[in-house]
This record gives structure tokens, sequence and C-alpha cells, in this order.
């Protein structure tokens, strides 16, 4: 269970370390990386790296809190680099020289032999691919961009031990829930800032939003605004694992508010491949032996997350609208994309992404390639990093034989929870995350990479047992 007086204090940090990445802001397109946010952030590495390299978990505990309560925002930076990215360059190499200086890397080896072979050939890979795409001219900033979410999959080895720890995991899950508490204030405080009209787009807050907390807003009618973070990329896993453990009796009735708080950030959110992934993971929790619970709280999903919406946008509305129009529509423009702008842009892209394939079909092209194609939204041509196809991103860049070894990974993955029977939240969860992926660099994200060393980890564990 939770410990309300630390999730409190974690929600304090959570909101702290936004406003202060406010007024003491990291480099973005429009203003410079501010001295005092510099100072915090070094002084925040160098305290991690002291404490792993004296083989102190807190170190380890400092950079949970950071993943937990950062979420995707780039609220704290030194010298172009996140401090999330500064922990893993600084951690992993602290983790491996310990294992050596303490010569514990033979009992390391004959644990983690089949790891080092699977992460060895993946990373090597994707190494391969880096300078494929540098030989190749792409912009360096956007191939050390996309390489470096790589690297957190090494965070896996450390995880092994961590997740054995009481305190690691009672800590994650009180910074999950601050996090998820936190997350809803934070976008229903911003929805009903825009939709009031005390804030308006293209002010202070908006850039903020967009490029410190990597975000988007959205103005559709009736004064209701689609809000979107990075994060969100992580929304229906966890959201399924609270579901599961509802379903399954294992937590307390006073848990419904925390999937609650996800459906209405689901809600303001409208993603629609989220909403896809969603009802996808609802279905691989179905269990014939708990099919009533499982009715249940799937009817009650989509129930709440209707009057969710519904609630939303009559009162962003003042009462003129129930918003189905809108949602309509969007639902609408799976099928006919050319009824919607970024549905519209997505299908303009797939030609130009296919293009690349075919013309480099084994090697890819190599990680940092764009592609350059007219917006309608802008109305001329756009060159961009975003593929806005997860699959078809990772074929064009890595090729056939990159693809290849993504599907190892997932067929590893796959085997592994049919061979153990781990808990089904973790299939769905799994399979939500899959299906965000059709669309979004789920897979490849840092969040979505760190999810995956999260389910090899708790694989790993249990097949141990």
């Amino acid at each position: 269970m939770f410990q309300r007086k630390q999730s409190l204090f974690l929600l304090v940090v959570y909101t702290a370390l936004r406003v202060f990445s406010f007024f003491f802001g990291p480099e973005t397109p429009l203003q410079t990386q501010h001295i005092v946010n510099t100072i915090v952030s070094l002084a925040l590495i160098a305290l991690v790296a002291i404490l792993i390299a004296r083989g102190d978990k807190r170190g380890w505990y400092l950079i949970l809190l950071e993943i937990i309560l950062g979420g995707s925002g780039n609220y704290l930076a030194a010298f172009g680099l996140t401090v999330r990215t500064w922990f893993v360059i600084v951690a992993i190499p602290l983790y491996a020289f310990r294992l050596l200086w303490k010569k514990y890397w033979l009992n390391f080896w004959q644990r983690e032999s089949k790891m080092v072979l699977l992460l060895g050939i993946f990373l090597t890979t994707i190494g391969l691919q880096t300078l494929h795409g540098y030989f190749n001219g792409h912009d360096l900033k956007l191939i050390i961009g996309d390489t470096l979410p790589y690297l957190y999959i090494l965070y896996y080895f450390p995880l092994r031990e961590l997740l054995r720890d009481g305190g690691f995991k009672q800590l994650a899950l009180n910074a999950l829930i601050a996090a998820i508490v936190g997350n809803a204030l934070m976008i229903v405080g911003t929805f009903t800032g825009y939709s009031s009209g005390l804030l308006l787009l293209q002010d202070s807050y908006y850039h903020w939003y967009r490029d410190v907390a990597g975000g988007k807003i959205t103005e559709l009618p009736y004064h209701f605004y689609r809000l979107v973070l990075n994060e969100h990329l992580l929304l229906v896993p966890v959201f399924l694992y609270f579901l599961n453990k509802i379903i399954r009796k294992e937590l307390a009735h006073i848990w419904l508010i925390f999937p609650a708080l996800l459906l209405v950030i689901l809600s303001i959110n409208l993603t629609r491949i989220y909403l896809v992934a969603l009802a996808v993971g609802l279905l691989a929790l179905f269990n014939r032996a708990e099919w009533r619970r499982w009715f249940i709280g799937s009817l009650a999903t989509l129930l709440f997350f209707g009057v969710a919406f519904t609630g939303t946008h009559l009162a962003a509305s003042r009462g003129k609208s129930l918003g189905w129009e809108i949602f309509g529509i969007r639902l609408q423009s799976i099928v006919s994309p050319a009824i919607e702008d970024s549905s519209l842009s997505r299908l303009l892209l797939l030609p130009k992404i296919l293009e690349k394939i075919k013309s480099n079909p084994i090697l890819g092209t190599g990680i940092g390639d764009t592609v350059t194609v007219y917006s309608p939204v802008f109305r001329k041509d756009v060159t961009t990093p975003h593929f806005d196809w997860g699959y078809l991103e990772i074929l064009a860049e890595l090729g056939a034989v990159g693809l290849l070894v993504w599907v190892f990974i997932i067929a590893f993955l796959f085997r592994a929870y049919t061979k153990n029977q781990l808990p089904r939240w973790q299939l769905a969860s799994f399979l939500a995350l899959l299906t965000i992926n059709l669309t979004s660099p789920a897979l490849f994200h840092v969040l979505g990479i760190l999810f995956l060393a999260m389910l090899f980890t708790r694989l790993e564990n249990a097949s141990a047992q």
C-alpha cells in the first residue's frame, strides 16, 4: 500500500520541479539556459554519481524519482542534455565499474549472459545505424537525439536487483501516485486556464508547456483544448495495471481514484491511438475465471470516460455542446483521414516514407533521418524528423535487418510471457504499447525503452525463481 505522507511530499516535489523550470528554465528555441538551472542540474548529477560510485542505493532512488516525477519534460538540463540523459551516461558506466572493482563480474555473467547477448545485439545494431545515419549526412543533433533513448535499456541490469528491494518498490509506487495526481491537476488546470480565457495561446505558459514540458495544445470548437504530453505515452499501460489489480480484488476501492484520474487525462488528451490501445488492452485483460468483474470493469471504464469527456466539454462550452461531434470526427478520421489536418498530414507522410523504404529496404537510411512533405496546416513543404508511423520509421531508418532485431525482441517477450505465465496486466500493457507504436514512436521513445527494461526485469526475475 502507498504511504500518504510520502506521496504528498512527492506531489509537492512534482509541482516544485515544474514551477522551478518555468522561472529558471533550460535552453529552448526561445530562451537561453538559466544559470540556476545549470547549477542545480550539475549538483544532482554529481550527487547521483557519488552515491552510485559508493554503492549507495539512494543514487538509484534519485534516478527513479527523476524518471517518474519528471515524466518526459526537459525541466533540468546541463550543456544541451537533460539531467535524465546525464544520469544514464554517468550511472551505467559507474555500475559496470563497480562490478569489476568488487569482482562481481563472474556472478553477473553467469546470471545475465543471455540478456547481455540479447541487448548486445540490439545496441550493436543501433550503434551501426547511428554511424550509417552520420555517413548519410543526417543532422548530428537528430542522430544523437534518436540514439540516446536506446541507452536506457541498460537500466535493466541494475533494475534486476532494485526490484527486489522493498524500499525501492514502495518509493516507485508512491512516486507513481504523485505523478498521476500531479499530471491530472496540471492538465485540468491548464485546460481551465485556456478554456476560461485566463491563459492565451502563444503566451509564456504556452511556450513553457510546449518547449519545456514537452506538450502540445490544440484549440477545438466551443473553448475545448486538447492537451497532450509525451509522458501520456504510458497512460494506457499504467491504467491497465490499476484496472487489473482492481478486477483481481488486490486493491481497496479507494484506489479507484487513480484510474479515474487517468481517464480524465485521456478525455482531454483525446489521442486516437491511445483509445485503440485501451480497447486492445481491455480485451487482453479478459480472464474466463473473472469474466464478470472484467466485464464490469471494462464497462465502467467506457462509461466513466464518456462521462468525463462529456462533462469537460459541457463545462468548456458553457452548456452549449456535449462534444460528441468532435469525438465523432476524430474517430471517423481513422478511416477517412482527409477530414482532419493531423490525420491528413500522417496520410501525406506515408508515400514519402514508403519511398525511403523502397530505396534502402535492407539497411535503411540510418538513424536521424527526416521526411519532407507538404503540410496542409502551414501550407508549405515542411521537413520533419517525426514520421508519425512507428513501425515504418523503424523500417525506414533501420531497414529490414533492424526491424528483424525488433521483431526478435518482441517475440522474446511474448515467449517469456507464455512460458512464465506472468501477471496479465504486463501482457496487456505490452500489447497496448505495441498498438500505440502504430502511429507513435512508442517503442523507441525514452519511456517506451524504460518500460521494456522493466518488462525484461520482471520476466527474468520470475524465471529465476
